[in-house]
C-alpha cells in the first residue's frame, strides 16, 4: 500500500530536493536493468531455471513500477513548483505595472 507524505520545503530547494527522490528511481532502474542482464545472459545460455526467471522478471517488473511511480510523484512536484513560480511571476508584475 502506498501513502502520501506531505512536507515543506523552501521555494529555492524544491528542485533539489526532486533530484533526491529521482535518486530512488535511478537506484530501482539500476537494480532492474543489472536482474534484467543477468537474466538475459542466463537465458541465452540455457543455463537458466525456469521459475528463477519468472521470479527475475517479477522483481524487474516490480522494480520499474516503483521508478514509475516515484517518477510520478517527481512530475507532481515539478508540476506544483512550476505553477507556484508563475504565481510569483504574475505578482511580481502586477506591482511593477502598478
Amino acid at each position: 500500500m502506498r501513502v502520501k507524505i506531505s512536507y515543506t520545503v523552501e521555494l529555492d530547494e524544491v528542485e533539489n530536493e526532486v533530484a533526491e527522490i529521482m535518486a530512488k528511481a535511478a537506484e530501482d532502474l539500476d537494480n532492474a536493468y543489472h536482474e534484467i542482464s543477468g537474466l538475459q545472459n542466463l537465458m541465452a545460455t540455457n543455463t537458466g531455471d525456469l521459475e528463477k526467471s519468472l521470479e527475475s522478471i517479477d522483481f524487474i517488473r516490480t522494480k520499474m513500477m516503483k521508478a514509475d511511480q516515484i517518477l510520478d510523484d517527481c512530475h507532481s512536484i515539478l508540476q506544483g513548483y512550476r505553477h507556484a513560480l508563475k504565481q510569483i511571476e504574475e505578482k511580481e508584475n502586477e506591482i511593477k505595472v502598478g
